[in-house]
């Protein structure tokens, strides 16, 4: 098996398969997973992010799983460092390395080179501490004032606090916000070969509904209360982890509705989420083969038969 500075990228929405089929993969090549994931980097959030199992790692060698405390920030340009030693130590030891994961745009600045925009932690204190005592109209008009064409300025951006405190941290390191800095034609590595599984929607939605009932019977509310005791809610990123603030507000409540009613809304945020991963996945990786698929064995049959005939694997 050829596979040293080779890096299979299985890349894609929550729930569809992507963990499943990169560790049977990984077992088939004897190769090493590396998460690319914004929020299974942190130790204590295992049941609300889908992490891997400890049996699971035990099967195959993981990286960049439960590395960081609540408090630490976590981004894309150090994801990308960490990614990239975690490459060199892959395949300084001749294996195969599978990125794995669907936060899109911590995978395209990998893949793709991009440059790594600036960042400083006491200026991100400083704009959370804004962003609490003002609200996000303050720093949104700082952007939109700043801004060459306000209708560049991405959805996510008005609406998740995190992309709204990076893009004016970026602003006030460069003078320019993220989208009007100058990018290279983003150009894939070809140390990586991109799959990005996309499940039929309505069958997604469909898993969706049925992981989010195992992780509250597995004990996610219990799990969300720890962490907040551990300091989630004043995490400068961890406290964005998906699900975790309707966790919170249910436990706050004096007389919370059944958990079927608590299981409804999380599917949904869960379901909104997918979407907008979908779309991204769709548009944003040029070169990368989406298969459109109705389970794991179509996406891990489609896979082998692609590199088997076209790698030396």
């Amino acid at each position: 098996m050829n596979s040293t500075g080779l890096c299979l990228a299985i890349l894609g929405p929550t729930c569809s398969w992507k963990s499943e089929v990169a560790l049977r993969l990984a077992e088939k090549y004897q190769g090493e997973i590396i998460s690319c994931d914004s929020m299974q980097v942190y130790r204590g959030l295992d049941i609300g992010t889908a992490k891997p199992s400890l049996a699971e790692r035990q099967r195959v060698p993981h990286h960049l799983l439960d590395c960081l405390d609540l408090h630490e920030r976590y981004d894309a340009a150090r994801f990308v460092r960490e990614a990239r030693r975690c490459l060199e130590d892959i395949w300084g030891r001749g294996r195969l390395a599978l990125l794995v994961g669907g936060t899109g745009l911590y995978a395209k600045s990998l893949i793709y080179n991009l440059p790594l925009l600036p960042s400083d932690a006491a200026l991100s204190r400083q704009l959370q501490q804004e962003l609490a005592d003002a609200g996000p109209a303050v720093l949104l008009a700082r952007l939109e004032n700043a801004s060459a064409n306000t209708a560049l300025i991405p959805a996510e951006v008005r609406t998740n606090p995190r992309r709204l405190l990076r893009a004016c941290e970026v602003l006030q390191l460069t003078g320019h916000p993220p989208w009007d800095l100058p990018r290279p034609e983003p150009t894939p590595d070809p140390a990586f070969r991109q799959f990005c599984l996309l499940p039929l929607f309505e069958l997604l939605k469909q898993r969706i509904r049925r992981r989010t009932a195992a992780m509250l019977s597995a004990g996610w509310l219990e799990e969300a209360a720890r962490a907040e005791a551990a300091g989630l809610s004043r995490s400068p990123t961890a406290r964005q982890a998906l699900g975790y603030s309707e966790l919170l507000a249910y436990l706050s409540e004096p007389s919370p509705p059944g958990l079927a009613v608590l299981a409804e809304t999380l599917s949904n945020r869960t379901i909104r989420y997918a979407r907008r991963q979908y779309t991204w996945f769709r548009h944003q990786h040029p070169g990368a083969q989406q298969i459109i698929i109705n389970s794991e064995e179509q996406a891990l049959s489609y896979i082998l038969d692609n590199i088997t005939t076209s790698l030396s694997l």
